[in-house]
């Protein structure tokens, strides 16, 4: 049956649940020896949105405390972003194949522009999210890892102020928004 089910949420992006999140981690695991996807999921998963995946270097990951330093962009503020145990893993793993230092980019590989950058960065997040069985849902969007990510600062804190701030957001509203927390009726 070819059957069109409709989003599970009203919005454009919603956060991803956290089995939604074990099955992108599992899928970002495709082969035993390409690690990549993995360590870009992980890099989403402590908060770095597409437009930053692409500028932080093996410099910014500090595995011993499982941070890494997200330069912020056009919408966000830099700061620091903290790895899952998986996420350091995965970065770990990565690391490891990388030989250039620490200047040395993590994911991208390339010289172009910064939307290129940033399409290539969209592209990575998306295959995961494909392999998971999650490309078709029309609310899911690489984004969608970062609201999960702030959910679950939310979720630990009952703060909306520190969801803003370690996902480096300007706005409380926008940070509510993405995160689907209405906080006019909490």
């Amino acid at each position: 049956m070819d059957l069109v089910l409709p989003p599970k949420s009203g919005v454009r992006t919603r956060p991803l649940h956290d089995e939604e999140v074990a099955l992108a981690r599992s899928g970002a695991l495709h082969t035993l020896t390409s690690t990549r996807l993995a360590a870009a999921w992980a890099l989403a998963e402590a908060t770095a949105r597409t437009a930053e995946i692409p500028r932080l270097t093996v410099g910014d990951v500090d595995l011993e405390t499982g941070r890494v330093w997200i330069h912020g962009g056009g919408r966000t503020v830099p700061r620091w972003g903290s790895l899952s145990s998986w996420g350091a893993t995965q970065l770990e793993r990565h690391l490891r194949t990388l030989t250039a230092g620490s200047e040395q980019l993590i994911i991208y590989r390339g010289c172009g522009s910064d939307q290129s950058r940033q399409a290539s960065a969209c592209v990575v997040i998306g295959d995961v999210l494909a392999r998971a069985g999650l490309g078709a849902e029309p609310d899911v969007r690489p984004l969608s890892v970062v609201a999960w990510a702030g959910r679950q600062v939310l979720d630990e804190t009952g703060r909306i102020e520190e969801v803003a701030r370690r996902l480096g957001m300007r706005s409380l509203d926008r940070a509510a928004q993405l995160i689907g927390f209405d906080w006019q009726q909490s």
